[in-house]
């Protein structure tokens, strides 16, 4: 399964703009169970940015932003079978490494 962040927005000439930021899988469920808390919370999320050198400095972007999550409840249940399609897929990635270990 493949999770990605897609984020939209519009030029001044009204064409679309889309970026797409593929989310690992070691992550799925820590983004999926985050959505699911901003939703519950109905509180808003602040999104920044953290530039960080080759020497490990990490420096906090000047460009920041406070948005909301809006959902439904159909989009709640997307969620919860997203977190279980997760679930599923990293038990079968362990215990295919537990196979190959066995052998």
């Amino acid at each position: 399964m493949k999770l990605r962040l897609v984020l939209k927005t519009k030029t001044k000439k009204g064409k679309e703009v889309t970026i797409k930021f593929n989310i690992a899988p070691s992550k799925h469920i820590g983004f999926i169970n985050f959505i699911n808390l901003a939703l519950k919370q109905d509180d808003p999320i602040s999104l920044s940015f953290e530039k960080v050198s080759k020497s490990g400095e990490k420096e906090e972007s000047k460009l920041s932003g406070v948005f909301k999550f809006q959902g439904k409840e159909e989009n709640e249940k997307l969620l919860k079978e997203l977190e279980e399609q997760a679930r599923e897929a990293e038990r079968l990635k362990k215990k295919h490494k537990q196979k190959k270990k066995q052998k």
